[in-house]
């Protein structure tokens, strides 16, 4: 299906941006986001439906299905990321996209008719009107899902990356603010890296650490998503193999795909 620039492949759980030749392998939550907007592609998907989570009955947290609309906004690219609307109160609708068609007037915009003419100034006046009440709409629906935290690291070469950690709870978060300091550790020996911003959350049982990591490259906005399961006692989701294997300061990122790695029982 196409969206944007963007085709999305259900079948191979795959988003492709067709202008850059970026395949992006769909995390869980995102495959399972974006599928059900296809599915009710033009209606307003629910959120309880969007927590619902796949057949084998897990369930997605609010903050998880937040993520995911960010992260697939952000890999549509600000010309297309409106084509997911947030409704205020309810949920997430898919718009139709249309492809522009060339225009069949031959005489020029000089013999534009005067209805032709209003109709483009209702047009216009309309589009302005439409994006001011997204924008709106958009600020409104950041405001729940607040961070728990933002460290910003400084790099030696004066770049900065803020480590930014997402919690259901704003109790017992010891063990992702141990995980987001050593990672944001790591982060500071970089001598440079692509990545400005690193998003952190635990799932519900706090058995799998996802990371999210957003940057910019050649002018493309780009992310990564990296899951780590780990059932052991105490947990060490990040440590120096996992670090040396995803290497965090890479800054010639070729292809984004996700990663799920997981550690000991």
């Amino acid at each position: 299906m196409q969206l944007g620039h963007c085709r999305f492949s259900i079948d191979k759980g795959e988003l492709t941006n067709q202008e850059t030749g970026v395949v992006w392998h769909l995390p869980r939550a995102e495959l399972h986001v974006l599928t059900l907007l296809v599915e009710y592609q033009g209606k307003v998907v629910a959120k309880p439906l969007l927590e619902s989570g796949h057949e084998d009955d897990s369930h997605l947290s609010s903050a998880s299905v937040a993520r995911a609309i960010f992260t697939l906004r952000s890999f549509l690219g600000p010309q297309y990321e409106t084509l997911i609307e947030t409704v205020k109160g309810q949920g997430y609708l898919l718009r139709h996209h249309r492809a522009r068609k060339e225009s069949n007037n031959k005489l020029g915009p000089l013999f534009i008719r005067p209805l032709q003419a209003l109709l483009v100034v209702i047009a216009v006046v309309s589009v302005s009107l439409a994006s001011l009440w997204w924008f709106n709409q958009v600020g409104h629906s950041i405001s729940p899902t607040m961070p728990l935290s933002i460290d910003t690291v400084s790099l030696n070469s004066g770049q900065q990356v803020d480590v930014i950690l997402y919690s259901a709870s704003n109790t017992n978060n010891e063990l992702l603010i141990g995980q987001g300091q050593q990672l944001a550790q790591s982060i500071s020996g970089c001598a440079e890296t692509v990545w400005n911003k690193a998003f952190l959350s635990l799932s519900h049982d706090k058995q799998v650490l996802n990371i999210t990591l957003r940057g910019d490259y050649l002018g493309q906005s780009i992310i990564r998503n990296l899951k780590i399961s780990d059932l052991r006692q105490p947990k060490k989701f990040i440590n120096s193999a996992w670090l040396e294997q995803v290497n965090i300061c890479d800054s010639l990122p070729v292809r984004l795909a996700s990663s799920h790695r997981s550690q000991g029982r």
